[in-house]
């Protein structure tokens, strides 16, 4: 039986949550969940310096445990400290809104926490449900199947031992609504930050979305890519090799410019 353990950023009440831990234990996994207690979107992969845990019931789980910290703190302390073994698989989500492209990568919370369980060694899959403005009643049933497809991918995953291919994590999208396929798609390059002046004198919203109107909030996204695919309507599969990330950091061209760029002052 595989183990699981299962995160996310909207805090553990996140319905979201409840249909991930359902399906996968469905599944067959063996599901454990350390999540935060409130909501932390935003926090991408950052840490805490102190983290407090303490256990709760969560139905479906083995165990489970809520955290006061971000996403990569409760894959981080599930981990390093209360599993005391290494699961197959770490799942963050569904998440209550998109995250594509370049910049939600580095922002959010969901794909934080699978970011931070790749770089501790286990792969990941970060799953997420395209609404901008809150769920209505009409989107639980599509919610719900986008933890389906999620746990299925992950039991695919799972299911791969070997590592083929090189995938670290997987980043889902769902678009809102019933989806029209699934499409592997690479992320796109865009920068979705709006900041602008709300209501308080001298107070600046930097993350969240002015507009509940998709096209609007992910302005811009090549073709074929996440956003351009959920935006028709497409489920989006972003395959992310960390390892393939850092070993860039090495390629001749990049540190030839630099070393040209330092010339005199490295050795």
């Amino acid at each position: 039986m595989a183990r699981a353990l299962i995160t996310n950023d909207d805090g553990v009440e996140s319905p979201g949550l409840r249909y991930l831990v359902e399906e996968m234990s469905m599944r067959g996994f063996e599901v454990y969940l350390v999540a935060p207690r409130t909501q932390v979107s935003g926090a991408g992969k950052s840490n805490s310096y102190r983290v407090k845990v303490w256990p709760i019931k969560f139905e479906g789980t083995r165990a489970a445990w809520a955290i006061e910290g971000r996403p990569a703190d409760a894959v981080a302390v599930g981990l390093k400290a209360l599993l005391g073994f290494r699961p197959d698989l770490v799942v963050s989500g569904v998440n209550i809104g998109p995250n594509m492209g370049i910049t939600d990568f580095f922002t959010s919370g969901t794909v934080g926490a699978a970011i931070e369980a790749a770089l501790l060694g286990v792969r990941a899959v970060a799953s997420s449900y395209s609404v901008l403005r809150g769920l209505t009643d009409s989107d639980h049933p599509h919610l719900r199947k986008a933890a389906m497809l999620t746990a299925e991918v992950a039991d695919r995953l799972a299911g791969d031992a070997g590592g083929e291919g090189g995938v670290d994590l997987l980043i889902l999208n769902f678009p809102r609504g019933e989806p029209r396929g699934v499409k592997v798609a690479p992320m796109a390059l865009i920068s979705n930050i709006e900041v602008y002046n709300g209501e308080e004198e001298g107070v600046y919203q930097v993350l969240g979305w002015r507009t509940d109107d998709l096209d609007q909030a992910y302005s811009g996204g090549a073709e074929g890519t996440d956003v351009d695919v959920v935006k028709r309507g497409y489920v989006s599969v972003t395959p992310v090799c960390l390892r393939c990330l850092a070993s860039t950091t090495s390629d001749p061209a990049l540190t030839g410019y630099v070393r040209r760029l330092l010339q005199g002052l490295t050795s």
